[in-house]
């Protein structure tokens, strides 16, 4: 009897790369609703829910493709930490924007908040460049721990904008409810780039354990 190995699945990589343009949209919908007066932020906020969506869709499918895969390109933990990291970029971007239309923010007045939405979407393209590089690990080996230093890099950047936003937000704002509406708004933001550094560690770890 002939047994016939079922042969690697690499649909693993079309879905990293789908779960890192999730995460470059909705940073660059949050940067949109920032930086432009007059965006409606609930049809923003509708946006972002349909790139979420996408997001917890995609991880569904890979976790489903797990199950029916007999051979994967990295070990199934690997697969699965990079994907829930991913997609926890995703749902906190979305988190994000969901507080400004909670709590009737409006548009902020803090030059900080797009500063840190520059670095997001700054740190989400070098996340594409990352995981695009992932089906040539080996040879790319260096490129991808390259591209994990980057991310790290602007996470770094934002923990230094989001102390500066703080102190000028209680400096310059007297209403103590928008104090603590956008302190909860910086956290949200800061705490979404610290994922894009949970991100880099995995893309690092991989990059390590399969060179």
């Amino acid at each position: 009897m002939v047994f016939k190995l079922k042969p690697r699945n690499d649909l693993f990589f079309a879905y990293f790369d789908q779960l890192a343009d999730a995460i470059s949209e909705a940073a660059s919908l949050l940067k949109q609703f920032i930086e432009q007066p007059g965006c409606d932020p609930s049809q923003n906020l509708e946006f972002i829910n349909q790139v979420e969506e996408r997001g917890d869709n995609i991880l569904s499918e890979i976790m489903g493709q797990i199950n029916s895969s007999f051979v994967t390109p990295f070990d199934r933990e690997d697969i699965l930490q990079l994907a829930r990291s991913l997609n926890f970029v995703v749902d906190h971007t979305q988190g994000t924007m969901e507080k400004i239309v909670i709590y009737k923010a409006g548009q902020p007045k803090e030059i900080y908040i797009l500063k840190l939405a520059n670095v997001l979407e700054e740190a989400a393209q070098e996340i594409k460049a990352a995981v695009s590089k992932l089906p040539h690990i080996r040879d790319l080996h260096k490129e991808v721990v390259e591209s994990s230093e980057k991310i790290r890099g602007y996470e770094q950047e934002g923990d230094y904008l989001y102390r500066a936003g703080i102190a000028l937000l209680f400096e310059n704002t007297e209403n103590v409810v928008d104090i603590i509406k956008w302190k909860e708004i910086y956290e949200h933001l800061e705490t979404t780039l610290d994922y894009c550094e949970n991100v880099s560690n995995i893309i690092k770890g991989i990059a390590v354990k399969y060179v």
